[in-house]
């Protein structure tokens, strides 16, 4: 990956933490990859080796204590490709959703930044998401965890 690669994929994933803040996920914190640093032969030289595998790229919780995990994606250029995705990462999102949590995949795009309930329709091995299609799915997603939210709260009003 080139440092340019980086710098976008960094500023992608300030974008995604903004934004899912704005949809009203609460104690959003980026999960970092494990790193060694292994001496190399040469003075002040190191090796980096990247440890166990992350569930996703952002941690949070909604209003009423309900776990949400994000993967994020910056494809600022075309479609969202399934195979955008390391093979980990869609089985950590499912894992999570089937415990209960919110799983989110976030495309970070030169249009916007689309959160989107994972799974997808129609969203598999050999498929992509235009920029349309993830405009309707994030629309979908906002609605429901503003529904999620509200609920929370007039819960608590009514106690």
């Amino acid at each position: 990956m080139t440092l340019q690669q980086q710098k976008v994929g960094k500023h992608g994933q300030n974008l995604a933490a903004q934004a899912l803040r704005a949809l009203g996920v609460e104690m959003v914190e980026q999960i970092g990859t494990p790193v060694f640093l292994i001496p190399a032969t040469a003075r002040d030289v190191y090796r980096v080796v990247y440890g166990e595998k992350v569930s996703g790229d952002h941690r949070g919780i909604l209003p009423g204590g309900r776990s949400v995990l994000a993967e994020t994606k910056t494809i600022l250029d075309r479609n969202l490709r399934y195979s955008d995705l390391r093979e980990h990462q869609p089985e950590r999102l499912l894992e999570h959703r089937k415990h209960g949590g919110i799983s989110l995949l976030v495309w970070v795009h030169c249009t916007g930044v689309y959160i989107m309930d994972f799974p997808i329709a129609n969203f598999t091995r050999g498929k992509s998401i235009s920029v349309e299609n993830a405009i309707s799915v994030s629309n979908y997603t906002r609605r429901a965890i503003e529904v999620m939210i509200d609920d929370y709260e007039t819960e608590k009003l009514a106690e």
